[in-house]
């Protein structure tokens, strides 16, 4: 088996992210890229029960978790040794914003990690699952230790 050029490592930083990564390393070859990703979902409107849902201004709470995010991923970047600068944030859908960026930088293989918490997920996870389903390059998905 040929080793990957281009794979994209989708990180959760509420996980442990080391294990993909070193996953990802394994599977690529030494001279290839390694991007890693975090997509933010956002939310524009918080429950409020019993009331009506009130609709807040959430930028400055994007850009708080947004700035905590890319030092989470410039750290992991050091401790693994990556090309510097080799990381996005993006806002949406995680599952599609990720095969979306698989799709635009020519991804031969997306690293992602799987939580299995509940229902189909207790196999494989929602997120895994929905970057699987429909995505143009091959999917290697870790068990996170919880």
């Amino acid at each position: 088996m040929s080793l990957y050029q281009n794979t994209l490592v989708a990180i959760d930083p509420c996980a442990d992210s080391d294990d993909l990564i070193r996953k990802a390393i394994a599977i690529t070859d030494e001279k290839a890229h390694i991007t890693l990703i975090h997509v933010m979902e956002i939310m524009c409107a918080l429950p409020t029960a019993p009331y009506a849902p009130v609709v807040i201004d959430t930028s400055q709470i994007e850009s708080q978790v947004k700035a905590a995010a890319v030092n989470h991923l410039k750290d992991l970047i050091a401790k693994h040794q990556l090309t510097e600068g080799s990381y996005q944030i993006l806002s949406g859908s995680t599952a599609a914003e990720i095969k979306k960026h698989a799709e635009e930088q020519q991804s031969d293989a997306i690293v992602i990690g799987s939580h299995g918490r509940h229902g189909f997920g207790l196999l494989l996870g929602s997120t895994s699952s929905g970057v699987i389903h429909g995505c143009g390059c091959d999917v290697l998905v870790v068990r996170l230790k919880t």
